[in-house]
Order: C-alpha cells, then structure tokens, then sequence
C-alpha cells in the first residue's frame, strides 16, 4: 500500500468515526469471577463468563473475533480469540500489531487518547513488547510487563490467548493501575484497522470480588516410591560452576529427589565433576552412586545405568536407560535444548530428526531398534516461542522436511500422538517455566516434558518457583525464598511416572527379539527385547550346534558367512532362563 493509500484510509476512518462519534453504545459487563489458569488450555473460560463477540465483517490478516474478561482477588483476565494463528509477542512471520487498551480509570478523558470514547491508561503494543503507562504527569511512561505483573499463554502462535494483569500493579511507582472498580477494554490490530468493540461502542467491566476456590499447592512427595520421577532443568549458563548458586541447587534437587535428570546450558562441566554433585547430594548408597552421560550442553543424570547414547541429533540426547527389572523395560529418554528466540527454521529442523529418529527406532532393521512399547520420554528447553508446528511435530511425528526426514507419522506404540505434560507452577495457577523481570518479554512456559502415554501415565506434575512460595511450604522442603531465582532464569519441571507392566513385563520381552535379515547372506542383526544378559547358540537343521555365545547388550550382531547354505535354529535365553527360538534361512 502506498504512503498515500494509507493515509487516505486513515483519514477516511477518522472521519467516519467523527460523524457517527454521536451515537455511542455503551455495553456494561455484568461481571463474574472465576479461577483462571494461565496455562494455554481454555477449559476454564466457560460460556457463562463475560464474552463481547466482534460483528460479522471481513478482514484481511488477523481478525479479532471475540475476547472474555474475569477476574479473582489478584488478576484481571482476558482471553483474545482471533481468526487464525499469530504469535502474541511477535509478528514473525505472521504480521500483525495487536493492541489493548486499558482505560482503568474509566474515564475517556484521562490517560492516552485512543479514541473519544476511550482513555487509556495502560497500553499493550504486543508485536514490539513495548508498554505505556499513560497516567497523566507519570514519570515513567514505558514500562515493563513485569511492571504490571503480565502472563500470558501459550507461548507458541495460536488463534486463541489468555493474559492475566495484576490487579495490585503500580507500574510507575505511584498510581495504582486499577483505581476504581469499573474499567473499560479496547482491542486493535492496527495493521488492519480492526477495533474491538468497533466504532461508537464502548465496553465496560465492573471487577467482582465474590470470592474463587484458592489453589491447592500441589505435594511434592511421591505417591508410590516405584514412579520414576524425571526433572528437566536449564542450569543457566553453567551455573553449576558456580560456587554462589550451589547452596540453592542442592537445595532444590534434595526438595525434589528425583530419579533422572535433564540439564542443559552445562557445556563447560564435566561428567566427572557433575556426578561428584550428585553423588555428594543425593547418594544412593551403592557403589557406583549416579551415572552421567554428555552430549555438549545437555547433561543426563540417571540413578540406573546409562546403557547406551546416542549423538547424532542436533541439541537433542536420547540415552537408554536400564531400569531395574522389576519395571519390566528400560526407558528412552531424551534431553533437548533446541535453538532459542527467532531460529523457527533450526527448530522445525531439529524436531524434524527427533521424530525421524523415533521412527525409525520403532521400525525393525533401522539404524537403531527398540523394543515394542519401550517408554519414550522427550524433555528440556525447547524454547518453544515461535511458530507452534515444532510441538506439534513433536507430539504428532508430523516432520516438515521430508526430502531429507522421509514421511513423518505418529510416533506412540499405538501409532497415536505423544502426550505433553501440562505441569503447573507448585504454588500458583500458571504454566510459565521462565521468567526474568528485566527482560522485555513476559514469562513463558519454555520446558516441557513430552511422554509416551500408551506405556506410561503421568501421576503428578509440577514446578517450583520458590518465589511464590508461602515460609510454611518453603520451611516444608527446606528451601529458601529466592532459591530457583538465584539458580536459574528457568524454573525445575518434574514429573513422576508409572508404567504399564502388562505391556512391557519381563515375560514379555524376550518374545520380543527378532533377527533380520532373514535369510541372510552374511551378518544376523539381533536385537532384544530388553538391555540384559544373553546366551545365544545357533543349531544346525539336524540339531547340532554350530556357534555359541554370551552378550550382554540390547543390539549385536553374528556373522555367520562361514556356515553353509540351509535352514538353521538361532535360541535366545536370557539370564531368567526365558527362551525364544528363531528360525534363520542361510542364502
């Protein structure tokens, strides 16, 4: 559009807007609270909420279609739902530039005039994150979303947001945000001139302040000592070398006890010296105490055997881990801290290989094979602030790059989606897994944990902000007010897990090996059910055996080039004396 053209529109908006300025329609909102959780998933915002639905119209780009307001003791909400996917902080690469307006005074002649009918006090231009404070004489007029106590979520583009205000904010040091009981909401996308409410229509919400449910802080104890309790951690900037921050990270980790661990940001440790941490931390009372395996900045901690890695995926470690026999499986589990801010494109290329890789060590005769229903857990910063098809690739294997990935799929042992683990903060309702208050991006949930869900169900989940934590909770786990602050900008996930047995049981996993190609000219390649002990021993068609040995691993093969054409019995037993016979042809 020319410089011209816009300006002609401009004009022949504001001329529209001054002809009809006469004939205003003011809508009160009969206000009701409700509990809201900040976490992405719009369950909570039921019909009867207060809803301002836009008029049917046509706009090209992003077209506001409705938003509902609420709000408890501490917040004002209001959920934005538009015509298509956009990223609420940025306008890469979908453009836009989303506005709302907070006449928090009600009153249409204080604050910044954005309208006749609206003042506004408050000033969100979200595609630049920049923030005016618009009281009258204030002497800071930009501030920060910290400034207002602002949350927001999901993180990633989506048609649909929910964003909390704090209702106690004093963003200049001076004049409360919220003065007065009533306050009036002005939507805009000032790249297509779309208001909401239009023209000549005002919305007004009265604050209710009948009492919600208070949140339940969520028990960071166990359920059942036999759940595997995995915590994903960005130890900012190999803070872990760092002496001053190590009284608050044994603190956490002795709060939390978990199992297996993901760190990443930890390039310039040493698996010596983080196993020396842990094994001073949490001893297990063994003779090994930790395993450690690395993979440049992403660390695996695990109190079982690591028994085999893998390092061929960009910022992404999948390990296998060697779970104690009485879970009837081992585990893959894979440590990620995928490219930050702006890197859509390196993104989408990483998951790209993770699913890839799932596939194919799914599939028989692959680079790598796993057993069937071995439980897959993917966890870490993935610092998902971008375009949302990298979760979703990561849920639904549906890989973008197939040129150089092959076709994408599902990537669960039922060939359905992976789950991802919406863990709540411990102590308050919201998602959020970072948060810094002198940056110009507001918190956000950038850690997740994604699952199996066919072989493995997610008992309890959690996050801790020792911040928000009340001394009794605090004094409960041993842990002091500014610990996760003064350890890290991210904040720990944990979640425990159980697996289904009947699925993956020690009866079961032997009859799960398989030896392809068969036939076979050369090398058998074996893979087994589980990480165990095997004695494998080759019989010829009239009984006698013709090869014999001892392995002790999840993947070998046997070259039998020296034998002679002809059928052949390969037996497999296992160190629990189960057996499986397989029937080879030699070409």
């Amino acid at each position: 559009m020319s410089i011209y053209s816009e300006i002609m529109k401009n004009l022949n908006n504001y001329y529209y807007y001054l002809f009809f300025s006469i004939f205003i329609t003011t809508l009160h909102a009969n206000a009701q609270s409700a509990p809201i959780t900040i976490d992405g998933i719009f369950n909570d915002w039921t019909s009867n909420l207060t809803t301002f639905t836009d008029t049917n119209e046509s706009k090209d780009g992003i077209d506001l279609l409705e938003f509902q307001v609420t709000n408890d003791a501490e917040y004002l909400y209001i959920r934005v739902k538009a015509n298509k996917e956009f990223d609420l902080t940025g306008d890469d690469p979908i453009l836009h530039n989303f506005f709302l307006y907070l006449d928090t005074d009600n009153n249409a002649n204080t604050g910044f005039k954005v309208r006749d009918d609206y003042g506004a006090e408050l000033s969100i231009e979200f595609a630049n994150r920049i923030l005016y404070n618009n009281f009258s004489g204030t002497p800071n007029p930009q501030v920060k979303f910290a400034d207002i106590d602002f949350f927001s979520a999901p993180t990633v583009t989506s048609n649909e947001f929910e964003i909390a205000i704090g209702r106690d904010a004093i963003p200049d040091g001076i004049n409360p945000l919220f003065p007065n009981s009533s306050i009036k909401i002005l939507l805009r996308n000032r790249e297509n001139f779309d208001w909401l409410p239009n023209l000549n229509t005002v919305f007004t919400y009265t604050f209710d302040d009948t009492p919600v449910p208070s949140y339940t802080p969520i028990d960071f104890d166990k359920t059942n000592t036999s759940f595997i309790r995995v915590m994903a951690y960005n130890t900012l900037q190999n803070s872990l070398l760092d002496s001053n921050k190590l009284l608050s990270y044994e603190r956490i980790f002795k709060a939390v006890q978990p199992d297996i661990i993901g760190l990443v940001e930890s390039a310039n440790t040493t698996t010596t010296y983080i196993k020396s941490l842990f094994d001073n931390w949490l001893p297990l009372g063994n003779s090994n105490g930790w395993y450690v395996a690395k993979h440049g900045g992403e660390v695996t901690v695990s109190k079982w055997p690591i028994s085999q890695t893998w390092n061929n995926l960009t910022r992404q470690f999948p390990v296998l881990i060697d779970l104690p026999e009485s879970y009837g499986t081992d585990l893959l589990y894979t440590n990620a801290h995928l490219n930050c801010c702006g890197a859509d494109a390196a993104r989408q290329d990483q998951v790209d290989q993770y699913a890839a890789f799932i596939l194919d060590a799914k599939s028989p005769g692959g680079t790598v094979t796993l057993p069937q229903n071995t439980p897959i857990i993917y966890s870490g910063d993935l610092n998902l602030v971008g375009l949302s098809q990298q979760l979703n690739t990561l849920i639904t294997g549906d890989i973008q790059n197939t040129n150089t990935y092959g076709n994408g799929g599902p990537l669960d042992w039922d060939n359905s989606n992976m789950k991802e683990e919406n863990a709540l903060q411990s102590d308050i309702r919201m998602n959020y897994t970072w948060r810094s208050n002198g940056s110009a991006f507001p918190p956000g949930k950038l850690d997740f944990i994604i699952f199996s869900d066919y072989t493995l169900t997610s008992e309890k989940s959690f996050i801790i902000q020792t911040e928000v934590m009340s001394n009794s909770r605090l004094n409960l786990y041993n842990l002091h007010p500014f610990d996760t602050a003064t350890a890290s900008d991210h904040f720990p996930v944990i979640a425990d897990f159980s697996i289904d047995n009947t699925l993956s049981s020690s009866e079961e996993t032997i009859l799960t090996s398989f030896a392809y190609p068969n036939p076979v000219s050369d090398i058998i390649n074996l893979t087994f059910g589980k990480f165990n002990t095997y004695s494998i021993i080759i019989y010829n068609h009239i009984g006698l055996q013709v090869l014999s040995t001892s392995i002790k691993e999840i993947n070998h093969k046997i070259d039998i080039s020296h034998l002679a054409s002809g059928v052949y019995y390969l037996k497999i037993q296992d160190k629990e004396s189960k057996t499986k016979i397989l029937k080879i042809i030699k070409k």
